[in-house]
């Protein structure tokens, strides 16, 4: 990674100079509640493709879309996986080993880089996968599934390994200086409710020591609550769990799960209010800037953050991306 910063002098050089001075400033603003109301602050997020996953084209893919949409924070997406294991029987789950010390080492230069260059005037929050989104794309949710069933004790040990391997990541990410983090569940979908307390035994007690390590000696953490992969019939369940911001799905129990409803549940803002596969994806600018108005308008005196349910799809014109940002940061006279 030396070589990246030779790479990027110039590039770095540039973006100091067009970072918005007081991104920070409004995200602070924001959290302590002192933010004017018209400026409602926004952000998307979306993978980068598998060329920008490590290194110096990560760093890049991450600056240039947080300066090209004008959004108010830089959030880091997690690229690393443990790699794929395949589990044809119960002895096979040894092959799991606990993470080498240096494993997070190539997300940790991007976290780095980027907080170096835009650390001073934005807020850096790095992604944290929960140890089950770990374990899931190690060996595959059915895998998971049947073996929650019949051989829990191996299920848990993994669980283990990542945890305490992802709290060792979050605690050098702290090091670095972010400001917080983003932190995804993920199964509290009914697809597992086929093993009698699997949220109980296998989610939620490594969640909370993953998001707890997650919200000490930072301020602004947003829990993601992933549909991504299921659907939720409820969300009662992560009512305990920290963060200062709260993501859900727009859809709980077939029915549409809003924005205010979230803030009622979890009394702590929402960010969201629009759907990744909706006007974000396919509508025309006016049509985008309309349903923002009309959001504003609704939850005029709450404080949101506007973003979608989950990461957008790759897809998604730029425009209207830039379209939503800036009819969220500025009073619109749409009828």
């Amino acid at each position: 990674m030396k070589r990246v910063l030779f790479i990027l002098f110039c590039f770095t050089t540039l973006v100091q100079a067009q970072i918005p001075t007081n991104k920070r400033e409004v995200m602070q603003q924001f959290l302590s509640g002192t933010l004017d109301e018209s400026y409602v602050p926004a952000a998307f997020f979306m993978h980068f493709g598998k060329d920008a996953r490590t290194g110096e084209k990560a760093i890049d893919a991450h600056l240039r879309y947080f300066l090209s949409t004008g959004m108010d924070f830089v959030k880091i997406q997690f690229e690393q996986g443990y790699g794929r294991i395949r589990i044809e029987k119960p002895e096979d789950w040894e092959l799991i080993k606990p993470l080498p010390s240096d494993f997070f080492t190539p997300t940790l230069e991007i976290i780095k880089y980027i907080y170096d260059i835009a650390g001073a005037n934005a807020m850096i929050l790095p992604t944290v996968y929960s140890p089950l989104q770990m374990l899931i794309q190690s060996v595959g949710d059915k895998t998971v599934i049947a073996y929650a069933k019949t051989e829990p004790e191996r299920v848990k040990k993994a669980l283990e390994y990542f945890t305490k391997a992802l709290i060792g990541y979050v605690k050098a990410c702290k090091k670095i200086g972010v400001d917080g983090f983003y932190t995804p569940t993920q199964g509290g979908e009914i697809k597992f409710y086929e093993v009698p307390g699997f949220f109980e035994t296998f989610v939620k007690p490594y969640d909370i020591r993953v998001m707890q390590e997650c919200n000490t000696q930072t301020q602004f953490n947003i829990l993601h609550i992933c549909d991504y992969e299921g659907k939720y019939d409820d969300l009662t369940r992560f009512v305990s769990y920290p963060g200062q911001i709260i993501n859900a799905p727009c859809e709980v129990a077939d029915q549409p799960f809003s924005l205010q409803a979230c803030e009622q549940l979890f009394k702590r803002p929402a960010m969201g209010g629009l759907y990744r596969k909706g006007a974000i994806l396919k509508g025309s600018s006016d049509e985008i800037a309309k349903e923002i108005y009309e959001l504003k308008k609704t939850l005029k005196g709450k404080r949101f953050i506007l973003g979608a349910d989950c990461t957008i799809l790759p897809q998604t014109p730029m425009d209207n991306i830039r379209t939503a940002i800036k009819t969220s940061h500025h009073t619109c006279n749409i009828e």
